[in-house]
């Protein structure tokens, strides 16, 4: 816990991104999951990483009309990576490489509060055309690998000549069921991770778990902030409605 503590309030210039390759989320009492925060340095500097990559696969397949051509976008756990990415691989492309079309597509996992789809239900459809078209989606994680699995036939039956995937950290069952082709770093399977785009929602989401497990608010603020690394001041102003809040799903 001492070194994630430390990875959290670093300069930038001493940011260990070994450390964000494998990191270990931290516990908290009376909860299964660990927690690890992402902080926004962190995940701007391991997408560059992931950008590199597809650099290198862009240059290897240039000659053999394989070269990516269209990025699609998951909605919403991809919105922020692909953000990122888009200046890297629009406007940072090399000479020669033709410009990335960026688009989104969307799906739900969930019908209602802890009730999951059979399949990923599409809420919107693929936004830009993609056919005969080798296609990049990007999101946020692999978790267990059931989504990025959907999303790689569904866009695939679409007419994509070919489909890669991107995602900043990948989980084990992902990893068996739908590797990446480009990605960042790797964490345990229980491992809640809060990247920038979702540490209000994941107060809203968990902190009513802890608090039917017997936490007060003081608790649950003391985990936010002294254990998970939670900014004081996004505690302090979104803490109470977070435990007025009733538990939902993930």
């Amino acid at each position: 816990m001492k070194d994630y503590q430390q990875q959290l309030d670093c300069p930038r210039d001493q940011i260990d991104m070994e450390f964000w390759r494998q990191p270990q989320g931290v516990g908290i009492p009376d909860d299964e999951l660990d927690f690890l925060l992402i902080p926004d340095q962190v995940e701007a500097l391991a997408l560059s990483e992931v950008a590199q990559q597809v650099h290198r696969y862009q240059r290897q397949h240039l000659d053999h009309n394989e070269a990516i051509t269209r990025a699609l976008i998951v909605t919403m756990g991809g919105m922020l990576p692909g953000v990122l990415l888009y200046d890297h691989l629009v406007e940072g492309r090399d000479p020669g490489v033709p410009k990335m079309q960026f688009g989104t597509i969307g799906v739900s996992l969930y019908k209602g509060p802890g009730v999951r789809y059979k399949n990923p239900l599409v809420q919107h459809g693929i936004s830009i055309p993609i056919h005969g078209q080798t296609v990049l989606l990007i999101d946020d994680l692999g978790d267990r690998g059931g989504t990025m699995d959907f999303l790689v036939n569904y866009v695939t039956e679409a007419g994509a000549a070919r489909v890669l995937t991107a995602v900043l950290y990948m989980k084990p069952a992902a990893m068996d069921l739908c590797p990446a082709d480009f990605w960042f770093g790797e964490t345990p399977q229980d491992t809640w991770i809060i990247t920038p785009r979702e540490r209000v929602e994941t107060m809203i989401k968990r902190v009513p778990v802890w608090k039917q497990r017997g936490a007060d608010e003081a608790e649950c603020y003391r985990r936010l902030v002294d254990i998970i690394g939670y900014p004081p001041g996004l505690v302090n102003y979104y803490l109470r409605r977070a435990f007025s809040s009733r538990a939902r799903s993930q």
